[in-house]
């Protein structure tokens, strides 16, 4: 079989390299979670399934399996994974249209010892939630965000849909994207295209008679590039058409809602957020 190929046991110095290249690199992600997995003595199945998880997974899933660009583990059922022959296929074949990739170089005795690990993720506690839902979701309604985001089929699509919003991003992520927006864009995490492309990245640009356009960018290439305004009107320039491009990086279209809203509603927010995608 193709995944087969290749095993790390059949060349060790590189695979250990690679290892501990990617736990060095991981070190920074573990201050986005907060948390870190105990090893304890673990069987040696799921001790074998952790490395791996280490040192492939960390990047989207974090350190503790909590989820940064990609969606946290800590949940009784995957939406893709009901048994261990849906997450080998999942760990080997990917999954189409997300940013999760497949990777032919696991074996199944690799996926056994990865899927042995993964569901003591699953059974860990999962994040406590400081506000009320219910409460969460006047808030949503009261300050607009349907104005410019998507959920469960209403609202606008200027900004991310939130539909599934909580199964794809922990609270952290949730309440620095709520009060500051400009600290960081989302990242493109389809390997097939523009993995890591910064999304929804405010561009301004003059045009040759006069004009000035700001909207977010929605593709660009060498030679051109689309943009989308706040009224979801779409433009596609050519590149050497234009007297200037600005890329405004630091600077999102969604304001802050730290001044805005009492920590409190934040709070009931984030829990309004977070059960969405979380049944």
């Amino acid at each position: 079989m193709l995944h087969q190929f290749w095993k790390p046991k059949q060349f060790p110095q590189l695979f250990y390299s690679l290892l501990l290249l990617s736990i060095a690199a991981c070190t920074n992600n573990a201050g986005n979670s907060g948390v870190v997995v105990e090893t304890g003595r673990l069987p040696d199945s799921i001790a074998e399934g952790k490395k791996m998880f280490e040192a492939t997974c960390v990047r989207c899933h974090g350190m503790d399996g909590s989820g940064l660009t990609g969606p946290s583990l800590k949940r009784p059922k995957l939406k893709h994974v009901t048994d261990l022959a849906s997450f080998t296929n999942v760990v080997t074949m990917g999954i189409a249209g997300t940013g999760m990739p497949g990777n032919w170089a696991y074996s199944n005795e690799d996926c056994r010892q990865l899927y042995a690990y993964i569901n003591t993720i699953k059974k860990q506690e999962k994040e406590p939630l400081k506000g009320d839902p219910a409460a969460g979701r006047l808030v949503y309604q009261n300050s607009g965000c349907a104005n410019c985001h998507l959920m469960y089929g209403e609202g606008n699509s200027i900004g991310p849909e939130l539909t599934e919003i909580g199964a794809i991003r922990n609270t952290a992520y949730l309440h620095q994207a709520i009060v500051d927006p400009d600290a960081t864009f989302p990242e493109s995490t389809d390997p097939d295209n523009g993995y890591g492309f910064s999304l929804y990245l405010s561009v301004k640009v003059a045009t040759s008679d006069g004009q000035t356009i700001t909207g977010l960018r929605i593709n660009e290439d060498t030679y051109t590039i689309q943009l989308k305004d706040t009224a979801n009107n779409y433009y596609s320039f050519n590149k050497d058409e234009l007297v200037s491009i600005e890329k405004q990086y630091g600077h999102s279209v969604m304001p802050s809602y730290k001044t805005k809203l009492s920590a409190q509603e934040i709070d009931n927010l984030i829990a309004f957020l977070h059960k969405a995608g979380n049944p």
